[in-house]
């Protein structure tokens, strides 16, 4: 009785002692599985960390096309070519002169002539322009009314540039539309209202020409402020004195 007693006892004990420590080792595993677990980050197999695309850049990670994102490009200015710097003086027969006269011209007032200067092979050079350099003449019915060599006055001497990819600009004023003489004086007569052509030319270069017309003057308009009239005022009769 007393082996059964003590066997009993030794068995409860036992038992206290599994159940314990089934307690203590699933109180270590509960506290080994609280641990994260590590993980990538982004998706990268490589260990590297990822980073998300944000509005202003792309997947590739470059920026867009404008400052702030939007993609508008900003507006780029013009760039205006060099010109090229002359090299010497100018070959007479190297240089083309255009002549025009612009509409509107009169009869009996000046007549502005431009001659557009270019040159045909040389990128740049100086020029020297007057009546020893240039002719200008204006004819009608094939015959000569004006020209510089009876009017080199009507020339400026003045030095140029004269370029192959811009024009360069001169003006000659034909005084009055009047017919030149011999010495340019002034007793010649005004051309009348109709069309003309102008003629110019380098000294040694090719001529070339336009035409053009001159109106009739409007008359002019004279407004005369009529004087006012004084009226008399009427006179009293006189009466005797007696």
């Amino acid at each position: 009785m007393y082996w059964r007693r003590r066997v009993f006892v030794l068995g409860i004990a036992f038992a206290l002692v599994f159940v314990t420590a089934r307690l203590l080792t699933a109180g270590s595993d509960a506290r080994s599985g609280d641990q994260p677990a590590a993980e990538q980050v982004g998706g990268r197999a490589d260990g590297q960390v990822g980073v998300e695309p944000t509005d202003s850049t792309d997947s590739t990670g470059e920026q867009g096309a404008g400052a702030d994102g939007s993609g508008a490009t900003a507006p780029t200015e013009p760039v205006t070519p060099a010109l090229a710097e002359p090299q010497g003086e100018c070959d007479p027969a190297d240089v083309v002169v255009t002549p025009s006269v612009a509409e509107g011209a009169v009869a009996g007032r000046d007549v502005p002539v431009t001659l557009t200067l270019q040159t045909r092979e040389s990128p740049a050079c100086t020029w020297q322009v007057n009546a020893s350099t240039v002719v200008v003449k204006v004819a009608r019915d094939s015959g000569d009314v004006w020209t510089t060599r009876q009017c080199p006055q009507a020339l400026a001497d003045q030095p140029v540039v004269v370029r192959q990819a811009v024009t360069t600009t001169v003006q000659v004023i034909w005084a009055e539309a009047r017919e030149s003489t011999d010495g340019c004086t002034r007793r010649a007569g005004w051309v009348k209202p109709g069309t003309f052509t102008v003629a110019a030319a380098a000294l040694g270069g090719e001529p070339a020409h336009a035409d053009f017309a001159l109106g009739a003057p409007a008359p002019e308009t004279i407004q005369v402020t009529p004087k006012a009239k004084h009226t008399k005022k009427a006179e009293k009769p006189k009466t005797p004195t007696n």
